[in-house]
């Protein structure tokens, strides 16, 4: 155990202004009031303690036994909730699930995952893996769900793409990411604002809307910047062009590599036979999927634009390139013939013809001139010029 960690084996927190949520790898978390609001939560909520027992995480968990009465549980949402004991208030964490988002490079929130979450071994390597592909797995009426997303960071280019993960069985949900993502922090606003989701499969399907909603403006850039090449292609030199097709096509062959396999998961998902999962949400979350289908089409249609472009591009340099070729050696041809005649008379030898005639350099002029003429209209004739 180092200076820097308490018995628990968790870091010490640090002096100064450091907000305790963040430092320890929580993000943020909320006990939803079913009416589109939430109680912020922090690790002492969530975490068991010899003074309160059982944290919130715990009690809410659908495969423990409910307590033989169920009171209104103001304890838990009255104003002195979050520094109140809550190890005896089951009531209150059966109110509303429970949304915990955690930064999985913490070595606190791991800790937490570890030893407090509950969760199986294969479901903590899917949630702080640092390589993960959409994907929706099934298990014990719970679901793991991973989904891909834009990184906003100053800096970040389109292909780095990041993945948000999902793990609820319901009655709880837990998020983990590994960089800043947008998505969950918009939920937190609208649950500050009293505006957010009320449930599980809600939060779920509004996270999974807000995570593809914000590729939309990206989308549509590179499919507008395609077609805007393919505009310009008259205006613009050849290489310019080619090296802004090259780098468009890459930034969407990475966006229909995500959102590929992100809409089959989220067609898994509106079709699962989860039993917490809402028709509403599942029509929801079968109508984000379906806009994942019109991203990658609208990506598709921009490949395409991108490939017929590029190849007409190609096509117009190449013919340039044959027309500058061909030129060149339709003058080599005309003035191959020159070059043999005014090379054989002057190898200064005896018997050259008319070597002392003063008129014979002018007949000679003349009658090159009168070769290139009669070579120009042979080749006219023929259509080569």
């Amino acid at each position: 155990m180092t200076a820097t960690e308490n018995r628990t084996g968790r870091p010490q927190r640090p002096l100064g202004k450091v907000r305790y949520q963040n430092w320890f790898g929580l993000i943020c978390a909320y006990q939803l009031d079913g009416r589109g609001g939430g109680r912020p939560l922090t690790w002492k909520n969530l975490e068991p303690t010899a003074e309160q027992g059982n944290g919130l995480w715990a009690l809410a968990d659908p495969r423990s036994q409910p307590p033989p009465e169920l009171g209104a549980g103001p304890e838990l949402l009255g104003p002195d909730a979050e520094h109140s004991p809550v190890g005896g208030s089951a009531a209150g964490s059966r109110q509303g699930c429970i949304w915990v988002h955690i930064d999985a490079k913490h070595s606190n929130a791991r800790h937490w995952l570890r030893e407090h979450s509950g969760l199986d071994a294969m479901t903590q390597e899917a949630l702080t893996a640092a390589r993960v592909s959409p994907r929706l797995e099934e298990r014990d009426g719970g679901m793991l769900l991973i989904l891909k997303g834009l990184n906003f960071a100053p800096g970040a280019l389109p292909t780095d793409m990041i993945a948000l993960r999902l793990w609820s069985d319901g009655q709880r949900i837990l998020s983990c990411r590994r960089e800043h993502i947008r998505a969950p922090m918009q939920l937190r606003h609208d649950l500050n604002a009293g505006i957010g989701p009320t449930n599980a499969s809600s939060l779920i399907a509004t996270l999974a809307d807000l995570m593809v909603a914000n590729m939309e403006d990206l989308i549509i850039e590179q499919v507008q910047a395609s077609h805007q090449i393919g505009r310009l292609r008259d205006a613009k030199p050849a290489e310019d062009l080619v090296a802004e097709l090259a780098h468009l096509r890459r930034v969407m062959i990475w966006m229909r590599r995500s959102l590929g396999p992100q809409r089959r998961a989220l067609a898994r998902l509106a079709a699962s036979p989860l039993p917490w999962m809402k028709a509403s949400d599942r029509a929801m979350v079968r109508e984000v999927a379906h806009q994942c289908t019109q991203y990658v089409e609208g990506l598709d249609a921009a490949q395409q634009i991108g490939e017929i472009t590029q190849d007409e591009i190609l096509q117009r340099s190449t013919e340039k390139t044959e027309r500058r070729l061909f030129s060149l050696t339709v003058i080599t041809a005309i003035f191959l013939p020159l070059t043999f005649i005014t090379g054989l008379l002057g190898v200064n030898l005896a018997g050259i013809p008319d070597a002392n005639d003063p008129w014979s350099f002018l007949i000679l002029v003349i009658f090159l001139v009168g070769l290139v003429a009669a070579q120009i209209w042979a080749l006219h004739r023929k259509g080569w010029l």
